[in-house]
């Protein structure tokens, strides 16, 4: 990122890169909700649950934000 001269690059690939990061906690979350219910730890899975919904919510955010300005200005 550092040898991003145009600043609307910057933002896609800061963009990107996060959007990347809530895909790897997308998959750990699912992966520990499946633990939990195989486990019977009946209290936990449904907090997890609710951090996947987060999760999800921000991945669509970036999504978003990518294909409505982000990815358009950089093209």
């Amino acid at each position: 990122m550092k040898n991003a001269d145009d600043p609307d690059v910057l933002d896609a690939s800061m963009t990107a890169d996060a959007q990347a990061v809530e895909h790897y906690e997308i998959a750990r979350h699912s992966t520990l909700i499946a633990w939990a219910n195989r486990l019977g730890w009946n209290e936990a899975a449904p907090l997890m649950n609710q951090t996947l919904e987060e999760e999800y919510d921000a991945d669509r955010t970036l999504t978003e934000l990518a294909e409505s300005k982000l990815n358009r200005d950089v093209a």
